[in-house]
C-alpha cells in the first residue's frame, strides 16, 4: 500500500483511500488532488493493492499503520473500492467519522452478481477477468490507467463479496457522490446505506472527477469535506 503527499506543507492533512487501479499519476487523479491542494489540503493519497487475498491483511491493517505513521486529519475522502475500505476503517476507529464517499463500491453492480458469485468459487488465485473500463464508464476526461493490465482474481472477488455483506453501518458525518448510471457499482447499496439528504447525484462516470462537471462536484466535496454534511443541503 503506497502513500503519495500532496498539497502545501502548511495544509490541512486529508486522508484519501483511491480506488481500484487508480494512481496518483492518472491525469483526472492528479487533477482532483491539484484541487484538493487549492482548497488548502495536504492530501496523503493512499494506492491501494489488486487482487488482494485478505481484506484484513492487505487492506485494513496496511492502512492503520499508514495512518499511524501519519497525522491525525478532521476528514477522510475515499473513491470506489477506496470507500468500502474506508467504511470499515472508520468502523474501526482508524479514520475520522467525517466521510466524503466517491461512488462508494459498497454493494455489486447488477452485471457483477452472476460472474461474482461464479468466479468466487474458483480455486485459484490467478487473474482470470480481465478490466479495462473505458471512458463511457469512467467518465469522458479519463485516461488509460498507469498500471499494467489488471484483472479479476477468485480470492479478491470473495473478499469483497465478504466486506460487502459485512459493512458496518454509516456514521451521521458520512456522505456519498454517485451517479445513477454508474456501470461499476451498485449504486442501491449506497441509498440503502444513506440518507437522501447525504446523497450528492451528478450526471457523468463512475469517477466524478473525470466526468464533464467535475469543478462544480468536487467544489461541493471540499464543502462536505470542510462542513460536514450539512454542506449538501
Amino acid at each position: 500500500m503506497n502513500v503519495t503527499v500532496h498539497g502545501p506543507a502548511d495544509g490541512d492533512p486529508l486522508w484519501f483511500v483511491m480506488g481500484w487501479g487508480n494512481t496518483p499519476e492518472q491525469p483526472a487523479v492528479g487533477w482532483l488532488l491539484d484541487e484538493l491542494a487549492d482548497a488548502g489540503f495536504r492530501t496523503r493519497a493512499v494506492e491501494i493493492p489488486t487482487n488482494v487475498r485478505r481484506f484484513e491483511d492487505e487492506y485494513l491493517d496496511p492502512l492503520a499503520a499508514a495512518v499511524d505513521d501519519g497525522p491525525s486529519a478532521d476528514s477522510v475522502l475515499s473513491h470506489s473500492t477506496g470507500g468500502l475500505i474506508a467504511a470499515h476503517a472508520i468502523d474501526a476507529g482508524v479514520l475520522p467519522e467525517r466521510a466524503v464517499h466517491l461512488s462508494p463500491w459498497w454493494g455489486l453492480h447488477p452485471s457483477q452478481r452472476v460472474l461474482f458469485r461464479v468466479l468466487g468459487l474458483l480455486p485459484t488465485g490467478r487473474e482470470l477477468v480481465p478490466v479495462e473500463p473505458d471512458r463511457e464508464t469512467l467518465g469522458e476526461l479519463a485516461e488509460p490507467s498507469a498500471r499494467d493490465a489488471i484483472g479479476l482474481a477468485p480470492p479478491f472477488v470473495r473478499e469483497i463479496r465478504r466486506a460487502q455483506s459485512s459493512l458496518p453501518a454509516a456514521g451521521d458525518e458520512a456522505v456519498a457522490f454517485c451517479t445513477l448510471t454508474d456501470g461499476l457499482v451498485g449504486v442501491d447499496a449506497i441509498g440503502d446505506r444513506l440518507p437522501a439528504d447525504r446523497i450528492r447525484l451528478y450526471d457523468g462516470g463512475h469517477e466524478c472527477f473525470a466526468s464533464p462537471g467535475r469543478t462544480a462536484i468536487v467544489a461541493d466535496a471540499v464543502a462536505a469535506l470542510r462542513d460536514g454534511p450539512g454542506a449538501l443541503r
